[in-house]
């Protein structure tokens, strides 16, 4: 169709004269359509589907019917839909249920083998793969329990429900039915192969309850699944239970279009069995007579394993009211039914009969016929007795492997179970362990950063109490002089006016040193200011020298960037203690640029220092010895040197050079603009 029509399109294109960039277009067009993939004809899948559908809908009612409409539908998918997986893996599961139904297992398992083929070459175009894999292990797992293999069916449950595909609800008819079939084929192996362990069975019929709302398929399926509840409630003591959901049952069976003799032989087998167990409900009659209707209707269906199976009720319960004719009757006719099939002849190059491998039910047919004491000569009843023997034994040994099997997976469940509880727990662990870490590196750090913050405050008090000791030491020996002349009687007025003016210079000195001892006291005004005008302004403030002193200023044209009345007080301290230490020579105020800073350097001639008295010229928390060449003034230099460097970051600094006998230099280095 893609190909007419661009042909056409072509066509046309041609006949109208286009372009040739249009007509290479086109080709590009044409080449790209011819190689892409071919997609999937909604007509001819919707036809697929359809026989699909169909024989799905007949696998109960009619297995010969629906195997028909299989073939039909993979005849149609290889001529005309050789890529559509999902209808052919459809379809052979649909033949497989339908073999099954049959009691043709080789024919189920030929079917199976071809599903796991098709599925393992994983076509890209496949959907349903993971589905319909699950579908074909569980009708293998009902195949082997037929067999009495009931550890592999267990292993096959088993590696299902750990393989989650089921837990993946995916919302459509697929879906609802594999879980469906899980839990029909679940309850089956409880209730009837490992004989109803009452515990298990309680525990599988509470989860299929909670759950069968959600996974409705169709009718047939709905009364397979209310036959298996029923079975299960019954092998748990529940017979009431069970005639509920028999009664369910025959709801759906009222309607014609719904009736399917299977499940209308099984719900009257069911019935029989749930009433027996119900003294003085119904007459024993009326029990016997439903065993025997569902036999006859499992004759007419045509599945020898439901007809054993029917055929064995019917009689052991004849057997148990004292019927023995009617137990003789029926076990009969099947011993002529299954002759008649071995006798069969053979047609094609193959036996039309199959043997049935049904070990359970075959035991219980043979142990009704040892009950029943019909057989014809000893020899017959010594074959029923060997057969029965060799059937109870394989029996027995498959329930050991499946006893032991359960053990096995049980211990790896808890196993499990336990590791992931183990590793969620250490997980849980690791992560308090990870944030009790980080909890901890916070603590430390904040910690460290109270106790660098004490440390701090305790410097400060330290300098404080240093401070508030050297102040009074300052105070003392500061102004003593100046008392010891003001209290000199032959003093003269000029004489008593400058020592008073020096005196109250000296107070102020010692209340900007106090302030600056205060953490945020005096305020920091950085300006360019030319530093000879605070050298003027120096002169103007510090006493006269003694006779025999010379003070001198050196002319200087640096550009200071700084605190201009910090800086006087500065040079006013280093000026005065200079002036208050050398008896004869001179003093020298001089500035010169060393790095971009001015060093500004005050030289006297007194007695100079040693290297020890230098070390502790600044510390403000050791008090120099009485009569020592500089006062506690210096500290105040050291505050205003520091406020400096914290304000400025260049490095400001204050220093002392000094040899005793000759002198001393005090350096100041400041920030210039």
């Amino acid at each position: 169709m893609i190909f007419n029509c661009q042909f056409i399109f072509y066509s046309y294109l041609c006949t109208v004269k286009k372009t040739v960039l249009l007509l290479l277009a086109s080709l590009i067009l044409l080449l790209t359509g011819c190689g892409g993939e071919a997609k999937t004809d909604p007509l001819l899948r919707s036809r697929a589907d359809g026989l699909n559908k169909e024989a799905f809908v007949n696998r109960y009612r009619d297995p010969g019917l629906c195997l028909e409409l299989s073939r039909q539908a993979l005849r149609f998918i290889a001529d005309s839909l050789p890529d559509y997986v999902d209808g052919e893996l459809r379809a052979r599961n649909t033949m497989a249920f339908a073999y099954y139904q049959m009691s043709d297992s080789d024919s189920a398992n030929r079917m199976l083998a071809a599903v796991e083929k098709a599925i393992a070459k994983g076509n890209p175009t496949m959907r349903n793969g993971d589905i319909e894999q699950v579908i074909a292990r569980l009708i293998r797992a009902r195949l082997l329990q037929r067999d009495c293999r009931i550890a592999d069916s267990y292993q096959l449950l088993y590696d299902i429900g750990r393989s989650g595909i089921l837990d993946r609800n995916r919302g459509d008819m697929l879906y609802s039915y594999a879980l469906s079939e899980y839990y029909i084929t679940s309850l089956v192996l409880s209730y009837h192969y490992r004989n109803g362990q009452e515990g298990d069975v309680r525990t599988l019929l509470g989860e299929v309850e909670a759950r069968r709302g959600a996974i409705r398929v169709d009718y047939a399926q709905d009364m397979a699944l209310n036959y298996a509840l029923a079975y299960g409630w019954q092998s748990a003591g529940e017979s009431l239970k069970a005639l509920e959901y028999c009664e369910a049952n025959y709801d759906i069976l009222d309607r014609p279009a719904t009736f399917c003799p299977y499940h209308y032989a099984n719900t009257l087998q069911m019935t029989a069995s749930a009433l027996k167990s119900i003294p003085g409900r119904v007459p024993t009659d009326s029990v016997l007579a439903l065993y025997d209707t569902a036999r006859v209707v499992f004759y007419d269906y045509g599945d020898p394993y439901q007809m054993l199976g029917g055929t064995t009720s019917t009689a052991r319960y004849a057997l148990l009211m004292g019927d023995t004719v009617k137990a003789h009757s029926v076990l009969r006719q099947w011993l002529t039914f299954a002759a008649s099939q071995r006798n069969t002849a053979v047609k094609g190059g193959s036996p039309q009969w199959t043997p049935l491998k049904a070990p359970k039910m075959e035991l219980g047919l043979f142990d009704v016929l040892l009950r029943s004491r019909m057989a014809a000569t000893p020899d017959e009843a010594l074959r029923w007795y060997l057969r029965h023997t060799d059937l109870h034994d394989y029996i027995a040994r498959n329930e050991h492997e499946d006893f032991a099997l359960q053990q096995t997976l049980a211990a790896a469940t808890r196993r499990s179970q336990w590791m992931t509880k183990t590793a969620m727990v250490f997980g849980v662990l690791l992560v308090l362990l990870v944030a009790l870490t980080v909890l901890l590196w916070f603590s430390a750090r904040r910690l460290r950063r109270e106790k660098q913050q004490l440390e701090a405050a305790k410097r400060r008090d330290v300098e404080r109490i240093a401070n508030v000791e050297t102040t009074l030491s300052v105070l003392r020996h500061d102004v003593s002089p100046f008392m010891g002349y003001l209290r000199n009687p032959d003093l003269t007025p000029e004489l008593r006016a400058e020592v008073l003016d020096q005196l109250l210079r000296t107070f102020d000195n010692i209340k900007g040193w106090t302030r600056l001892s205060i953490p945020g006291g005096m305020a920091f005004h950085a300006t360019v200011f030319p530093l000879q005008e605070a050298f003027e302004e120096v002169r103007c403030q510090v006493p006269r020298p003694h006779a025999g002193v010379e003070l001198r200023f050196e002319p200087t044209n640096i550009q200071l960037h700084a605190d201009r009345m910090l800086v006087v007080i500065l040079l006013r301290n280093l000026v005065g203690n200079a002036l208050k230490h050398t008896a004869a020579g001179s003093i020298t105020v001089g500035a010169t640029m060393a790095d971009g800073m001015a060093d500004i350097c005050v030289r006297d001639t007194g007695s100079g220092m040693d290297a020890a008295q230098v070390e502790s010229l600044f510390r403000a928390d050791r008090t120099l010895p009485e009569g020592s060449e500089h006062g506690f003034g210096l500290i105040l230099c050291r505050y205003i040197i520091k406020k400096h460097d914290d304000l400025t970051r260049r490095g400001c600094r204050i220093w002392a050079e000094s040899t005793p006998g000759q002198g001393t230099a005090m350096h100041v280095m400041l920030a210039t603009k």
